[in-house]
């Protein structure tokens, strides 16, 4: 039996797939976020002793984007038009970049935006640039992952109360000021 032959096959096998490996091509992504829901889960704190219950809302969404300009660091928010108080989806500026209306269900299993506060956009956050883009002078290019964003609500009979029911709409913004689609959650039942 002649050992080179085997070898020969192997390192044939082995030099076609490094080749293939070069010539595939970066994905195409729009250059406006685009995201998936991925889920919704609750954490529970119970702490007893006259504290406050408070449940944690975490979400979950699958994003792409084709310049990979997502997230704001802190020096990003001193800038305009980051730095601006008005103007965005809520109206409350452009440091948001996480954006969530939370859905009530009513006692007809309809649901209603939920905006205790009387303020659209009260739970919208802000997530830190990603991974990729922490340079500045990055080179654009595309990116995917999961963002996991958490919203803690505390259970105090006023604004939140255990057995309500809630979903969200979830959308999320680039640097570029560009705004994903809007995804919808699963629906979660607080203080369970």
């Amino acid at each position: 039996m002649n050992l080179f032959r085997p070898l020969s096959a192997t390192a044939l096998v082995c030099l076609t797939a490094a080749g293939l490996n070069g010539c595939i091509s970066a994905p195409d992504y729009d250059i406006v976020p685009e995201i998936e829901f991925n889920e919704l889960t609750v954490g529970r704190n119970r702490p007893g002793g006259g504290n406050l219950a408070t449940d944690t809302l975490k979400f979950a969404v699958n994003y792409k984007d084709g310049d990979g300009d997502l997230g704001l660091s802190s020096n990003d928010i001193r800038n305009a038009p980051y730095n601006s108080r008005t103007g965005g989806p809520s109206g409350r500026g452009f440091s948001y970049n996480y954006f969530i209306q939370l859905y009530l269900q009513e006692s007809n299993g309809r649901f209603v935006a939920y905006n205790p506060g009387g303020v659209p956009g009260e739970y919208d956050g802000t997530y830190p640039r990603l991974e990729k883009n922490l340079n500045p002078d990055a080179k654009p290019g595309p990116i995917r992952g999961t963002l996991r964003y958490k919203l803690p609500i505390s259970l105090d009979g006023v604004i939140f109360k255990s057995g309500q029911v809630f979903r969200a709409e979830i959308s999320i913004m680039d640097r570029a000021l560009h705004q994903s689609n809007k995804v919808t959650t699963s629906e979660v039942t607080l203080g369970q």
